[in-house]
C-alpha cells in the first residue's frame, strides 16, 4: 500500500531510493570537505588572510573544515547505517 502525501504516492521503492540517493550526495559532500581539510591545513592563516580573507573568515572556516568535520567524516565512515543505505536504490 502506498502512502499519499500532497496528492503524490509514495511507494517503499520510492523511500529507498530517495533515502540511498541522499545518503550517496552526503558521503560525496563529506568527502569533498575531508579533501579541502587537507588543503586548508597547508595553508597558513597568514596567507589566507593575504588572500583577502580577514582572520574571523580564517578561523571559521579552519575551524569547521579542520576542527569540527573530521569527526563527523569518521563517524559517517563508520557507519553501518550509511553502508547499508548506499546499497540501497543507488
Amino acid at each position: 500500500m502506498a502512502i499519499v502525501q500532497a496528492g503524490k504516492q509514495f511507494t517503499a521503492d520510492d523511500v529507498k531510493t530517495r533515502a540511498g540517493d541522499l545518503a550517496s550526495m552526503l558521503q560525496t559532500h563529506m568527502q569533498d570537505g575531508n579533501e579541502f581539510r587537507v588543503q586548508l591545513e597547508s595553508w597558513p592563516d597568514a596567507d589566507l588572510v593575504e588572500l583577502g580573507l580577514t582572520q574571523d573568515e580564517v578561523n571559521a572556516i579552519k575551524g569547521f573544515f579542520v576542527g569540527d568535520l573530521p569527526p563527523m567524516y569518521s563517524q559517517m565512515a563508520a557507519s553501518t547505517w550509511l553502508k547499508q543505505l548506499l546499497g540501497t536504490g543507488v
